[in-house]
C-alpha cells in the first residue's frame, strides 16, 4: 500500500508538470495564432492539472482516516466528474498527435523516434490520467473504510463487568 501511494504521488507530480506545461503552451499559441480553440485547451489542461493537486490535498489532509466532507467533498466530486469527462479530450489529443506524426513521416519519408515525442506525451498523459482517477477512487474508498472501522473507547463493550 505504501508503494502504491508513492507511485501515485510520482505520477501525480509528473502529470501536474506536463499539464501546466501544455496549458502554458496552449496560452502561448493563443497569443501567437489568435485561434480561440487554444483557450479551451488551456482551460482543459488547467482542469487536468487540478486533479493531481486534489491527490496531494487528500493525502495531506485526509489520509488515512479523516473523512472527506462539506465543501471539500463538493469540490472533489466536481473536479473528479469534470476530469472523467476530459478523458475524451485526452483521447482526442492522442489521435491528433498520431495523425500529425504520421503526416510528418509521410512528408519526410523518415521514421525517427523524436518525431513521435508529442504522441508519447499524449499517451502518457492519458494513461496517467486513468491512474490518477483510479487512485482518487481508491483513496476515497480507503479513507471511508478506515473511518468506518475506527471504534472509540465508548463504542467497545467493556469485557470486565
Amino acid at each position: 500500500m505504501k508503494f502504491w501511494l508513492i507511485i501515485l504521488r510520482i505520477i501525480s507530480g509528473i502529470q501536474l508538470l506536463v499539464a501546466i506545461f501544455k496549458g502554458f503552451s496552449s496560452l502561448t499559441s493563443l497569443l501567437t495564432d489568435w485561434e480561440f480553440i487554444y483557450f479551451f485547451q488551456a482551460v482543459a489542461f488547467a482542469l487536468i492539472a487540478a486533479l493531481p493537486v486534489q491527490v496531494f490535498i487528500i493525502l495531506a489532509n485526509n489520509y488515512p482516516n479523516k473523512i472527506i466532507d462539506g465543501k471539500q467533498k463538493k469540490n472533489f466530486n466536481r473536479i473528479f466528474l469534470v476530469n472523467f469527462l476530459l478523458i475524451a479530450f485526452l483521447f482526442g489529443l492522442v489521435f491528433n498527435s498520431y495523425k500529425q506524426e504520421t503526416t510528418l513521416v509521410a512528408q519526410t519519408g523518415l521514421i525517427h523516434p523524436l518525431f513521435f515525442v508529442n504522441l508519447y506525451i499524449s499517451i502518457a498523459m492519458l494513461v496517467f490520467h486513468f491512474i490518477i482517477l483510479f487512485g482518487l477512487f481508491w483513496l476515497r474508498s480507503h479513507i471511508y473504510h478506515n473511518v468506518m472501522q475506527n471504534q472509540f473507547d465508548f463504542e467497545t463493550q467493556d469485557e470486565n463487568p
